[in-house]
């Protein structure tokens, strides 16, 4: 892992990545930078908390909680160990937090957009989004729809929007900045990956790289 600390959101919670080899506080105050950047996103509320990547002693774990609490809104209620908290009612507290919190005051599309859209808002367009059509957010996009036009949100200071859709047939998607155009090339033959029907995908920024993931695996910020 290239930075110190990751973060990835799903819906059983938060986890956090951590460098197995770095100096232990050199990794806390990377933790505390992190949650601080991203308190206005993740807001306030209460989550269970897995951490993975490094074996962390009480004391470390407890520290690396604080770093947490104290730079962001969050409230760590439980943490996930390995072989535990199969609980599905504590997980359904959680229930995407992501998705929620991106949907706060997001404006609602409903249908098609086939013109140019820019909005301060994060979106949620419940169609396609045409070709030759623009849209631009401030904060996040998400296309229930296929996208054939441009998409460009979020700012490089924050790092936390990111694009969903059910299938991307455009190159020109731009997030915090980033784009990658080979990330949206169709595959054929042997090396085509077989997608469920109807399955999500999510398009971050990781690492300073746009990546693109199934959404059902979470949504990894660094």
């Amino acid at each position: 892992m290239s930075e110190l600390s990751a973060i990835k959101l799903n819906s059983k919670g938060m986890q956090l990545l951590l460098d197995p080899d770095c100096d232990f506080e050199d990794l806390v105050k990377d933790v505390c930078y992190k949650y601080l950047r991203g308190k206005e996103f993740f807001g306030e509320r209460e989550i269970i908390l897995e951490i993975v990547g490094r074996e962390l002693s009480p004391v470390e774990t407890r520290v690396i909680i604080e770093a947490i609490e104290l730079n962001s809104g969050l409230v760590i209620k439980l943490l996930r160990e390995k072989d535990g908290l199969n609980d599905a009612l504590i997980y359904k507290e959680i229930d995407k937090f992501y998705y929620e919190k991106a949907m706060e005051n997001a404006k609602i599309i409903r249908g098609c957009v086939s013109s140019d859209l820019d909005e301060e808002l994060s979106l949620l367009i419940l169609g396609d989004i045409k070709r030759n059509v623009t849209v631009t957010s401030k904060g996040s996009v998400i296309c229930l729809g296929k996208i054939y036009g441009k998409v460009i949100c979020g700012n490089k200071k924050e790092l936390s929007s990111f694009v969903i859709a059910s299938e991307f047939h455009s190159p020109e998607i731009f997030v915090c900045g980033y784009s990658n155009e080979a990330l949206f090339e169709e595959k054929s033959g042997l090396f085509k990956k077989k997608e469920k029907k109807g399955e999500l995908k999510c398009v971050s920024v990781f690492q300073d790289e746009l990546i693109l993931e199934p959404l059902e695996n979470g949504i990894l910020f660094s």
